[in-house]
């Protein structure tokens, strides 16, 4: 079998997502406590990355090819273009969850460490380094290998919801909203990657909210 063409087994995959939950979990609480919060955000958005990117080198699996990765100019356009598309649907379905189920403390605890943060210059490019990093990191683990993985085996809509669940519980959120409206937008981002086959599209798109997000929790102040 050619390199272009591997499947990653579901069950690996599956197993490799836990794997890494359990590693962010455990070595995200510890590195909150030995270095400092912006490096912490940082840090804990690489530990995403670290499993599957390292199953894919030990399988010697073609990564650019498998994910996805053409860096077309074409590709950062569209990827700007549908990370607008999504932000519109983080906004509309993050103020019905909020309706229905009250503030998300988890959210807003999140928005005052951010808020934090970024009020000295060198927390603010911190943040928005964990927060481009969230894209690259997060769309690489679950897209690129997850939902890619599963879609090889078996179609695009089960690999899109086990991605997108997947992606909702690493936004663990008591109340709720935050997981269902990282769900949300996880099948926005998954309907993007499917769509243009695209590692790159999916990054910038979700690179692009965080982003927006950030510059208007920041003028909000």
């Amino acid at each position: 079998m050619e390199k272009e063409k591997a499947i990653i087994p579901t069950l690996d995959a599956v197993l490799v997502i836990i794997v890494t939950f359990v590693l962010v979990i455990f070595l995200g609480a510890g590195l909150t406590l030995t270095v400092d919060t912006g490096l912490a955000l940082i840090l804990s958005e690489l530990l995403i990355l670290i499993v599957p990117l390292a199953y894919m080198l030990v399988k010697r699996i073609k990564i650019r090819s498998y994910i996805g990765l053409d860096a077309k100019p074409k590709f950062i356009l569209i990827g700007l273009a549908s990370g607008l598309a999504v932000l519109l649907i983080d906004i509309a379905i993050s103020g019905a969850l909020t309706a229905i189920f009250g503030v998300s403390q988890a959210i807003e605890e999140a928005n005052e460490i951010i808020t934090s943060l970024s009020a000295s210059s060198s927390g603010l490019v911190a943040v928005i380094i964990a927060l481009s990093l969230a894209g690259v990191c997060e769309e690489f683990a679950f897209r690129a290998f997850l939902q890619n993985a599963i879609n090889r085996r078996y179609s695009f809509i089960p690999a899109v919801v086990a991605s997108s669940v997947a992606f909702g519980v690493f936004h663990f959120d008591p109340q709720l909203v935050y997981i269902l409206a990282a769900i949300v937008v996880a099948l926005a981002l998954g309907y993007i990657y499917h769509r243009y086959n695209s590692y790159l599209v999916a990054a910038i798109a979700h690179s692009t909210v965080n982003l927006i997000v950030l510059a208007t929790l920041l003028l909000a102040i």
